[in-house]
């Protein structure tokens, strides 16, 4: 614990906060050549202009680009980590969504890497090394609250996902998220239901949800979490988190329990950005005792967007 308390410390106290006026920066939009407009998003959560698509847009969170119909993504990140007991690790992850104007509106190529999705941000697994992949995407229904698309990817393999967003209030919003998938010989299926509850514009507490089935190992992954984020200029933002994964294969137990706090900012450019994130796991394998873990991770990212 001592290191992330060293790296807290550090991070918070040279960090450029906010003044009292970049607080109450109007609708804390990002100048209009870096909007990033989820096309779904947008349209159903009016509250104060907006906070969660402002920070899903700062943090490129995947409800921003999987559903915007136009534009092109390219996100390189860098991840220096320190992990407590076992010394320095390096990732390098690309990910590239591409509109093909002369094709077609709807179609895009991708090239992401497995289980890309956000929500794995949330419920973080064991550091192995995953795959790339290539693919295409096509987005068959683009609705003010339901989206559709099918992606084929050269693995090969083929996914559909179905999302639907429900705007309870003006305070709270529902989506629902189900994907059905087929990667060579395995075949699975995810739910993800979050709730965004917005208490102001530098608030915003988001409630996730998960289970998940794959046939290679006939049970389920399952897990809840809780994102707080903060929103403390146009250029930075920090987000407090806390989850909890577990498992009914072979029996049910907790398989990683996670507390973690990102500081992210622009910098010099408005297409680069660092990230400053301590966090402690607490990972347990079959039949194995839990153990603990300290993680301090440095990422920078390379990030290209037109949306």
């Amino acid at each position: 614990m001592k290191y992330l308390a060293l790296f807290l410390t550090t991070f918070i106290s040279t960090s450029p906060f906010a003044s009292e006026q970049e607080q109450q920066d109007e609708c804390h939009s990002l100048p209009v050549s870096d909007r990033v407009i989820d096309s779904v998003y947008s349209r159903v959560n009016t509250r104060f202009c907006q906070p969660a698509v402002w920070f899903d847009s700062f943090f490129v969170d995947e409800r921003i680009d999987q559903d915007s119909r136009a534009g092109s993504i390219v996100r390189w990140t860098n991840d220096f980590t320190y992990v407590e007991g076992t010394g320095y690790e390096f990732q390098t992850r690309l990910k590239a969504r591409l509109h093909l104007p002369k094709v077609n509106k709807r179609l895009k190529l991708i090239f992401e890497t497995d289980e890309e999705d956000d929500v794995f941000e949330l419920f973080p697994k064991s550091s192995d090394d995953v795959e790339s992949t290539l693919g295409l995407r096509y987005d068959w229904i683009d609705r003010d609250r339901a989206s559709f698309n099918i992606k084929l990817t050269a693995k090969p393999g083929i996914e559909g996902r179905f999302r639907y967003t429900y705007p309870v209030n003006e305070d709270l919003v529902v989506r629902l998220t189900q994907k059905v998938y087929q990667k060579k010989r395995l075949t699975g299926e995810s739910t993800d239901i979050d709730m965004d509850y917005s208490f102001n514009q530098d608030f915003l507490l988001r409630w996730n949800n998960f289970a998940k089935y794959e046939d290679d190992i006939k049970g389920w992954e399952y897990g809840t979490g809780l994102s707080l984020y903060q929103y403390l200029s146009e250029t930075q933002a920090i987000t407090y988190q806390a989850s909890v994964a577990a498992t009914n294969r072979p029996y049910d137990y907790v398989s990683n329990s996670h507390l973690s706090v990102t500081y992210r900012q622009n910098i010099f450019r408005s297409w680069l950005f660092y990230e400053l994130k301590p966090e402690y796991n607490w990972p347990r394998e079959e039949n194995e005792q839990r153990e603990r873990e300290a993680r301090a991770t440095l990422r920078l990212e390379i990030l290209f967007q037109n949306i």
